[in-house]
């Protein structure tokens, strides 16, 4: 979802420089801002003490995050770090609900954008239910073309070892796995870009 940059600076929002790998917020951490991207890409993840990660979301120019936490007047479920050298805008919580409130037509596109994150998570929860990398991976891929809305083979923008954070995967097998399904067919690797 995408706020206009104007109303955001308007109603208090401030630009700042995160750099690559640098966290915006950390799981736990008090929900007083949402974020929007303006350039570079931030990663929502969350950990699990055995150093594994799980990747929700990777917003890029234009779009929002931290309003779920925000709504639900908790702190952040998750961490969000910098993939590379970003800008982004925060606007605090009680500027951003006067935004929700002035701006209806906003408010319904946030309902919108939640409603579609329901359906995202409730599409990615069948990765974990399968005990099989190729099918895992293949239900990760179909889920990102459907996403795109394009027909024929599209290119997929996620590096293997992002892939294998979205699919608890790792990469190693992520690797061998893709190389398996270009050998049947089920997808394409040229110039190690990934075709699905």
């Amino acid at each position: 979802m995408q706020i206009d940059y104007n109303i955001l600076i308007a109603y208090g929002g401030v630009a700042k420089k995160i750099k690559k790998k640098e966290f915006v917020y950390k799981e736990g951490n008090p929900a007083n801002f949402y974020f929007q991207v303006i350039q570079g890409e931030i990663k929502e993840f969350s950990s699990h003490p055995e150093g594994k990660m799980f990747i929700h979301a990777i917003y890029q120019s234009g779009e929002g995050f931290g309003e779920s936490s925000i709504l639900l007047n908790r702190p952040y479920l998750n961490s969000a770090q910098a993939l590379s050298n970003s800008v982004i805008i925060k606007i605090g919580m009680d500027k951003f609900l006067n935004i929700l409130s002035d701006y209806p037509d906003i408010s319904l596109q946030l309902m919108q954008h939640q409603a579609r994150r329901i359906d995202d998570f409730s599409s990615f929860a069948t990765i974990g239910l399968s005990n099989h990398s190729k099918e895992k991976i293949k239900i990760f891929l179909a889920h990102y073309k459907k996403s795109q809305q394009i027909e024929g083979r599209i290119i997929i923008p996620f590096t293997r070892q992002q892939i294998a954070e979205y699919t608890c995967l790792r990469v190693e097998t992520v690797i061998r796995t893709l190389k398996e399904m270009e050998i049947q067919k089920e997808v394409e690797i040229i110039n190690r870009k990934l075709y699905y």
